[in-house]
């Protein structure tokens, strides 16, 4: 498969569990595939990768300290209607098998077999093949409007819950930082760019109050400020 900006052939996969040993495995084989895994010991760790990161599979155990896996499988198919997620777990609780069904989550039971995560990871990128070529059929697909000034209106649309106060305060300082750098002309990059606008949506997403910039500025507007400083499209003013 070609690669494309709408279907990788690298992708980003989460794993989450607290063992060592399967979190290594998992990430071995995800390797293996060809695609990059960042691995994390508990949801909270996950979640805190979620500013940055932009995963396009996870691979959850059930059994986490803190947070569940499953309760975390629920926070990122309602923030990310687009990721396939799998539960991993050796569980023989039959309700969270169910639960992960009703969620549209993948449930693998352990212990699994590489094929298991293979075929997880080939169903992603054959959906993403599907979505393309959908968008691909449809009239008007050059139409590509900024997604920031729709972006506020997902919190009413899902039952988002609230963001531990340590996770908004990483999500401010990562935007704050990125924002900084793309002030700068010689300093601008795309990274910054994807991970300030990242951020951003991120914020938007989750109901997070964002301070202003020195200029009096929301950030959103001074994201904005700065596409135009730099002849890059905006994304949440008119």
């Amino acid at each position: 498969m070609t690669e494309t900006a709408e279907v990788p052939n690298q992708l980003d996969v989460l794993v989450v569990d607290d063992d060592p040993a399967m979190r290594e495995l998992l990430a071995e084989i995800v390797h293996r595939e060809g695609h990059q895994a960042i691995s994390a010991e508990s949801a909270e760790a996950a979640l805190e990768m979620l500013p940055v990161w932009t995963f396009q599979v996870a691979f959850l155990d059930h059994n986490l300290p803190g947070m569940e896996g499953l309760l975390l499988g629920e926070y990122l198919r309602r923030s990310n209607p687009d990721m396939l997620i799998a539960l991993v777990t050796g569980s023989d609780d039959r309700r969270v098998e169910r639960r992960t069904k009703e969620l549209r989550l993948t449930f693998i039971e352990k212990p699994f077999d590489n094929a298991q995560i293979h075929r997880v990871l080939e169903a992603y990128l054959e959906l993403a093949a599907e979505r393309a070529e959908t968008r691909r059929a449809v009239d008007g697909e050059d139409f590509e409007p900024p997604i920031g000034r729709f972006a506020e209106a997902l919190p009413d649309s899902f039952a988002i819950p609230k963001v531990p106060g340590r996770i908004t305060d990483r999500l401010v300082s990562t935007v704050q930082r990125s924002l900084h750098n793309l002030r700068s002309i010689s300093r601008y990059n795309e990274r910054d760019r994807v991970v300030a606008l990242s951020g951003l949506l991120t914020a938007r997403v989750l109901g997070v109050d964002m301070p202003r910039a020195s200029n009096g500025n929301t950030l959103f507007e001074e994201y904005d400020r700065l596409m135009e400083t730099h002849g890059r499209r905006t994304e949440f003013t008119c």
